[in-house]
């Protein structure tokens, strides 16, 4: 059994390959990025086919999943190391599943308001998505879990998870163990298992709330998940390790966190680090350490504030040629909604805040952004939205099918990978 996480507040307990020598934080404080960047470069139309949304990419097999918001199509494709572009152009490779959901006003991503993701393992990689189990749109009640993988001759093969009643799938990214999913059921319980194997079920200790938010997300090394609970009227980060069965609480500081991600990082020599957004306005990366008596917790490593006025709405770090970065959208002052895409260095030498967008329209939207490693260096595809065409209806002020403008690239400005 598990504490209530509200009343519980104890110190972290010990997770797998976590501990780095407190020699690493000598001198080091929180910074904001003040460097100048070059300008950023226009918004690059990415496929002719201007229905496409949540793409989610397979670096390692160079292939990309997405969904079609005008028929609900699950698709597979691959794109070209050499240029970033796609093959075929439009996209449509193997189409994995027609109409996973029909209607409504978001005929592509159904309630979810998510599309495919890949769950990554030590032998196979599936391709992970909700769909119905009715003759209508997917809700709570009628949907189920869809999965997809590629027999070694190139076949692709679908089938359907049990239980029933399933929705929302997030995958592993650790290729040292069979591939698992994050998800949740009809009443908004959360829960971790392998692909394979309906009987490894469990429910993740404390979150117990319907939707997306917050996401269940795996570590790249370790059988863990984080996400946030709350500690005395606070969202802190958690993590979940599925071996052990240990729930600790990572962050202690005070600002609400949400969009927690852990990771390998270079800066502590391959222990997890942590980044999240903290109030909203700031970016802050966390690092652990090990006291006098084996006990581990996390620190402030780097923050990286947004420019003033600003809120950074989510987030997602990646390693390039040893060292942490991050991708994040910014909603600007005065604004309800993501002009921009920019990119992170958590350095608290040398921090980068990079803008990779234009600004544009006062009303276009940028958001979903993915980071995908080319030859020439590394380009980051992203979704844009006229929200002069988005109802009060709507999910929210800018993510409006129906202003959906296509899928659109811009350059990091990063080096060609080693």
């Amino acid at each position: 059994m598990f504490a209530t996480p509200s009343l519980q507040r104890h110190r972290l307990l010990p997770l797998p390959n976590l501990a780095v020598g407190l020699s690493l934080l000598g001198g080091v404080g929180l910074v904001s990025a003040q460097q100048a960047f070059p300008p950023p470069g226009p918004d690059i139309l990415q496929s002719p086919t201007l229905t496409m949304i949540d793409p989610e990419f397979n670096v390692e097999k160079r292939q990309v999943t997405w969904v079609d918001v005008a028929t609900g199509d699950i698709w597979v494709a691959s794109y070209n190391f050499t240029n970033g572009n796609f093959i075929p152009p439009t996209g449509q490779g193997v189409r994995i599943e027609a109409a996973v959901s029909t209607g409504g006003a978001f005929p592509g991503l159904g309630f979810t308001i998510n599309g495919p993701e890949w769950a990554k393992g030590s032998s196979t990689d599936y391709i992970v998505y909700t769909r119905t189990n009715a003759t209508r749109d997917p809700t709570p009640k009628n949907s189920l879990i869809g999965v997809a993988y590629r027999k070694p001759s190139g076949e692709w093969i679908r089938k359907s998870l049990t239980p029933l009643q399933r929705n929302g799938p997030f995958g592993s990214t650790n290729r040292n163990d069979v591939a698992r999913i994050s998800y949740q059921d009809a009443e908004g319980t959360h829960y971790v298992r392998t692909v394979s194997d309906a009987t490894s079920e469990e429910p993740l200790p404390g979150l117990y709330r319907a939707g997306l938010t917050p996401a269940a997300r795996f570590v790249d090394s370790a059988n863990v998940v984080v996400y946030q609970l709350p500690y005395n009227g606070v969202q802190q980060a958690v993590a979940y390790d599925i071996d052990t069965k240990v729930l600790a609480q990572l962050t202690f500081d005070v600002g609400d966190k949400n969009q927690s991600w852990m990771w390998s990082a270079p800066e502590s020599d391959g222990s997890l680090a942590l980044a999240t957004i903290a109030g909203k306005s700031t970016i802050a990366m966390y690092v652990p350490v090990v006291d006098q008596l084996g006990s581990v917790s996390y620190v402030p490593y780097a923050s990286i504030k947004a420019p003033v006025g600003g809120q950074w709405y989510s987030l997602e770090p990646f390693v390039y040629q040893g060292r942490s970065y991050a991708i994040a959208q910014l909603i600007p002052w005065r604004s309800t909604y993501p002009t921009s895409i920019w990119m992170l260095g958590f350095d608290p030498t040398n921090p980068i805040r990079r803008q990779l967008t234009p600004n544009g329209a006062a009303t276009e939207a940028r958001a979903d952004p993915e980071l995908v490693p080319i030859s020439s260096g590394a380009m980051v595809v992203y979704s844009k939205f006229d929200t002069t065409k988005c109802l009060p209806s709507d999910v929210s002020t800018w993510l409006c099918m129906q202003g959906l403008l296509g899928l659109f690239r811009a350059d990091t400005g990063l080096p060609p990978p080693n």
